[in-house]
C-alpha cells in the first residue's frame, strides 16, 4: 500500500465519481462528506498542513489541512453545481458540477451548454489567516515527521506541478487575457492601482504566515469572526482565479470595482484557495492535548503536584516572590466562561506591578510565558507603538474587506502588555483611540471595530497581563505587587536562561494549562451559602473591607484556584485559603 494514497492526491476523481453515481439526489455532496470522513478518522496524518508545508510543494487539487482563524467573512459566491457540456463530434451531452474547485472543466473536443438543467449553489467564502500570536513550540509539535516515501510522493513530478510552471502559467495567462479583452480605459489609468502591494492582513506586525480563502458549502453554518477552525479540502491555485488588470492602464475592470476584487481575488500563489470537504471548530490548538477534550480533562490525579512544581518554576521568574506566583498561574488559567449584561465573567486581568525599571525583566518574562502557553504575544506600550499602530480593525468599503489591526486576536490567546516601556510623551489622536480599545479589551473583553458610519461590538477572551512600576493605567481585574525575596540579578538574561526544566516536565506543564483552563467547574448551594456569610460578616465589621467587586473577584480566584487543582467543585478549606491570599495581596498593596 503505497504511503500517499490517491484519494488525497486526486480527491476530484473520487467526487466526480460520486456525482455521476448519485447526481439526482439534491444532498449528494453530504455522500463525498461521508466518504472522506471515514477515510480521514484514521489517515488525517497523511493530509499535509498549510501551515507546516510550503504551497510549493503541494499539489493543485490534492487535499490538504490549514489550522486558522477566520479574519474577514466575503459576501456569499454563486457557482454551477450541475453544468452540462456537449461533444462537438457526436453530439452527446454529459454533466459536470464545478464543487469543490473555482473553474468549469471542459475537455478538448466539448462545449458548455447553456440549458434548464444546469443548476446554480451557493458558497460561503471566509478570509482566513495562521492563528494570530501562535507560539513557537506549538508550531515545531504541529510539523510533520515525513517518511521518505511521503517526501518522493510530495516532490515526484508526476504527483505535483513545480510552483515555478504555476507562476510562470499565471504570468501567462494573465498576459493572454489582456490581449484579448480589453475594456474601455478609465480616466484615471494614470494611478497604478496593480502595483499596490497586496496585504496578507495579518493582525500582528510582522507575522506572514499562510493565509487562504475558505469556501464553504453548507451554507446553514454559521462562522464568527476571530473563531479558530482546522479546514479539509480541495486545495485550488488556478492562475486564472487571479483578478486582472492592464499594467500600464488599469483596464481590464471598471476602477469603481478594482481595489474590491484585487482584494477579494488575490492571485492563488499568494493566497490559495480551500475548497472544505471537513471542519472543526477549535477551542484549543495545544498539539499535546487531543481534541477529545472529555479524556484530556480529567487532570485530577495529577493536577495538585504539577499545580506545586508550576508555581515553583513560577517563583524562580519572580525572584522567590511565591504570591505573585500563585496569581501569575491563576492569570494563565483564566477564560471567559459566561457573559452577563457588559460583564465577562471569569476573565482576570492581572497587573505585577514593583517591575524593576529600565530593565528587560518585562520582555523576559513573556518569552517564558510563551514557553507555557499556546498564543501569547509581547506589546511594549511605548509611545511610539501606540500612536502608528493599529490596535482597531477597520471595514474598508473601497476593497469591501474588514482592514485588521493588532487586537483582532483569537479566544485563548495571552497578551502581555510592557506598561514599564511608556515614557513621557504626547499621544496623537490614534494613540488615544489606541489606549482607549486597549482598556475596553481589558474592563469588557470587548472592542469596538471601526465600520466608519457606525461602531460594530465584537467579543473577545483575551488574558492580558499588563506589568508595571506603579498601578497600571489599564483598568485591571487584579493588581500584585512583586516583593522579591532574593536580590535582583544584574543579568536578567543569564539568569532566565537557567530557569530551565525537563522538556517532559514543560510538556506536562502545557498540558496542565490548557486542561485547567477547560475544565468544568460547580458551586455548590451549601458553599455559596456560606460565601454569602463570609461576605454578610466583612460587611458588618468593615463596609469598605469588602465590596460587591471584591466579592465578584473572589468568586473568579476561587473558580481558578479549584480548577488548577483539579477539583470541579469549591471546597471550604480552598475558599479559606483563598482568603489569606487576598488579604496578604492587599496589604502589600496598602
Amino acid at each position: 500500500m503505497p504511503c500517499v494514497e490517491n484519494w488525497t492526491l486526486n480527491p476530484l476523481h473520487a467526487i466526480h465519481n460520486l456525482f455521476e453515481n448519485t447526481r439526482e439526489d439534491q444532498d449528494w455532496h453530504r455522500g463525498v462528506e461521508n466518504y472522506f470522513a471515514d477515510k480521514l478518522t484514521s489517515n488525517l496524518h497523511m493530509i499535509p498542513s498549510l501551515n507546516e508545508v510550503s504551497l510549493h510543494d503541494i499539489r493543485s487539487a490534492s487535499l490538504v489541512r490549514f489550522r486558522c482563524m477566520v479574519q474577514d467573512t466575503f459576501e456569499p459566491e454563486y457557482f454551477l453545481e450541475t453544468y452540462q457540456i456537449v461533444n462537438k463530434q457526436n453530439g452527446h451531452k454529459t454533466f459536470g458540477t464545478s464543487m469543490y474547485s473555482d473553474v468549469i472543466e471542459c475537455p478538448d473536443g466539448f462545449e458548455f451548454v447553456e440549458s434548464l438543467e444546469n443548476k446554480t449553489g451557493c458558497r460561503q467564502v471566509l478570509y482566513s489567516v495562521s492563528v494570530p500570536a501562535e507560539t513557537s513550540w506549538v508550531k515545531e509539535k504541529f510539523k510533520p515527521k515525513q517518511s521518505a516515501c511521503f517526501q518522493d510522493a510530495s516532490t515526484s513530478k508526476n504527483t505535483k506541478r513545480p510552483f515555478e510552471e504555476d507562476m510562470e502559467q499565471d504570468e501567462s495567462a494573465t498576459s493572454e487575457r489582456n490581449t484579448t479583452k480589453r475594456p474601455k480605459a478609465s480616466a484615471h489609468s494614470g494611478v497604478n492601482i496593480s502595483r499596490t502591494p497586496l496585504k496578507k492582513n495579518h493582525p500582528l506586525p510582522n507575522e506572514d504566515g499562510p493565509v487562504c480563502i475558505i469556501k464553504v458549502y453548507d451554507e446553514n453554518k454559521d462562522f464568527k469572526v476571530n473563531e479558530i477552525y482546522e479546514f479539509i479540502g480541495v486545495l485550488s491555485v488556478d492562475p486564472a482565479l487571479s483578478a486582472t488588470y492592464d499594467s500600464s492602464t488599469g483596464d481590464g475592470i471598471d476602477e469603481d470595482h478594482m481595489e474590491e476584487d484585487r482584494a477579494h481575488h488575490p492571485p492563488p500563489s499568494l493566497v490559495p484557495r480551500l475548497h472544505c470537504i471537513s471542519m472543526s471548530k477549535l477551542n484549543h490548538i495545544n498539539p499535546l492535548v487531543s481534541r477529545d477534550s472529555s479524556s484530556a480533562l480529567d487532570i485530577s490525579n495529577m493536577a495538585v503536584n504539577l499545580r506545586h512544581d508550576l508555581i515553583s518554576f513560577l517563583k524562580h521568574a519572580t525572584f522567590g516572590d511565591e504570591l505573585t506566583a500563585e496569581y501569575l498561574l491563576l492569570h494563565l488559567a483564566a477564560r471567559v466562561h459566561n457573559r452577563t449584561g457588559t460583564m465577562a465573567v471569569g476573565k482576570l486581568a492581572l497587573n505585577i506591578a514593583n517591575i524593576p525599571p529600565g530593565s528587560r525583566y518585562p520582555n523576559l518574562l513573556s518569552q517564558l510565558i510563551e514557553q507555557l502557553v499556546t498564543k501569547a504575544y509581547y506589546l511594549p506600550m511605548s509611545l511610539e507603538n501606540m500612536n502608528k499602530l493599529k490596535f482597531i480593525p477597520k471595514k474598508n468599503y473601497s476593497s469591501n474587506r474588514l482592514d485588521t489591526g493588532l487586537l483582532q486576536l483569537s479566544d485563548g490567546t495571552h497578551l502581555i502588555v510592557d506598561e514599564t516601556a511608556l515614557k513621557p510623551g504626547q499621544l496623537d489622536t490614534n494613540g488615544v483611540k489606541n489606549v482607549q480599545a486597549l482598556s475596553a479589551l481589558v474592563k469588557f473583553q470587548k472592542i469596538d471595530y471601526d465600520f466608519q458610519f457606525h461602531p460594530v461590538t465584537f467579543y473577545h477572551d483575551v488574558s492580558t497581563l499588563v506589568l508595571s512600576e506603579g498601578k497600571s493605567m489599564l483598568p485591571c481585574d487584579c493588581q500584585v505587587c512583586l516583593k522579591p525575596e532574593i536580590p535582583i540579578p544584574t543579568d536578567l538574561e543569564s539568569y532566565f536562561k537557567q530557569l530551565v526544566v525537563p522538556l517532559d516536565l514543560m510538556n506536562k506543564f502545557r498540558i496542565y494549562l490548557t486542561c485547567a483552563r477547560l475544565a468544568d467547574y460547580e458551586l455548590s448551594d451549601s458553599m455559596m451559602k456560606n460565601i454569602e456569610d463570609d461576605f454578610v460578616a466583612a460587611r458588618r465589621v468593615d463596609e469598605n473591607k469588602m465590596s460587591a467587586d471584591d466579592l465578584h473577584l473572589r468568586l473568579v480566584l476561587a473558580r481558578l484556584c479549584s480548577t488548577t487543582s483539579g477539583q470541579e467543585k469549591l471546597a471550604f478549606d480552598v475558599w479559606q485559603r483563598l482568603e489569606r491570599l487576598e488579604n496578604e495581596r492587599k496589604a502589600r498593596i496598602k
